[in-house]
C-alpha cells in the first residue's frame, strides 16, 4: 500500500530538520588543504632538526634552537588550520556556534594540557627523549576526543596518531624523530588529502 504524497513529504522534512540538528553540533569545516599544510610544515621541522639544529634529545647546547623549530611549527599550523576552519565555515555557510566551540575546547583541552605539562617536567628533567611519545599521545587523544563534534576521518586520525605514539614509546629513541615525521607529518598529509576530497576542500 502506497504512502500519501503528504506523508512522503513530512518524513523528507523530518530527515532534513534531524540531519540539520545533527550538523549544527558538529565541527564540519575541517580544511583538509590546510592539515596538509600542517603536515608539511612538520615534515620541515623534522628535516631542520636531522640536518640543522639536530634532535631535541641529541643536540647538546643546540637543545633550544631544535624545540624552537618545533615550537614555530606549532604556532604556525595552529594559524593555518583556525583560518582555514574559518574559511570555509563562510564558504559552507556553517558557521561555528558559541555552543559547538565550548564542546570542542572541552574536548580538546584537557589531554593537550597535559601534553604542555609533561612536556615542561621532560625539559625540567633535561630527559627529553619521551617527548614523542607525548605529544603524539596527547594530540592523538586530543583529536579523537575532539573528534567525536567532527567528521569521522577526524577520530580515526586520532586513533593512528594514538597507534604512532604506542609505535614510538615502544621503539628505541634513535626512532623518534621519524615517528614525529610519521604522525604530525605524513598522518596530516593523508588524512588532509581524504578530508579534501571527500568533505568539499
Amino acid at each position: 500500500m502506497m504512502e500519501p504524497p503528504n506523508a512522503n513529504t513530512a518524513r523528507e522534512n523530518l530527515l532534513y530538520i534531524r540531519k540539520t540538528l545533527e550538523a549544527a553540533g558538529q565541527l564540519t569545516a575541517i580544511p583538509g588543504k590546510c592539515l596538509m599544510g600542517a603536515g608539511v610544515l612538520a615534515l620541515a621541522a623534522s628535516a631542520l632538526n636531522a640536518f640543522v639544529t639536530g634532535i631535541p634529545w641529541n643536540a647538546g647546547s643546540h637543545r633550544e634552537a631544535a624545540l624552537a623549530v618545533w615550537g614555530i611549527a606549532l604556532i604556525a599550523s595552529v594559524w593555518i588550520v583556525s583560518y582555514g576552519i574559518y574559511r570555509k565555515s563562510l564558504q559552507m555557510n556553517a558557521p561555528v556556534k558559541p555552543a559547538l566551540l565550548r564542546k570542542l575546547l572541552w574536548s580538546l583541552c584537557p589531554a593537550l594540557f597535559v601534553g604542555a605539562l609533561f612536556t615542561a617536567l621532560s625539559a625540567h628533567s633535561n630527559n627529553l627523549s619521551w617527548l614523542p611519545v607525548i605529544w603524539l599521545g596527547c594530540y592523538g587523544a586530543a583529536v579523537t576526543s575532539g573528534g567525536q563534534h567532527s567528521v569521522a576521518p577526524v577520530r580515526y586520525m586520532g586513533v593512528c596518531f594514538l597507534a604512532a605514539a604506542s609505535g614510538a614509546a615502544l621503539s628505541p629513541r634513535e626512532t623518534g624523530l621519524a615517528w614525529l615525521a610519521l604522525g604530525f607529518g605524513w598522518l596530516h598529509l593523508i588524512y588532509g588529502a581524504y578530508i579534501a576530497r571527500r568533505h568539499n576542500g
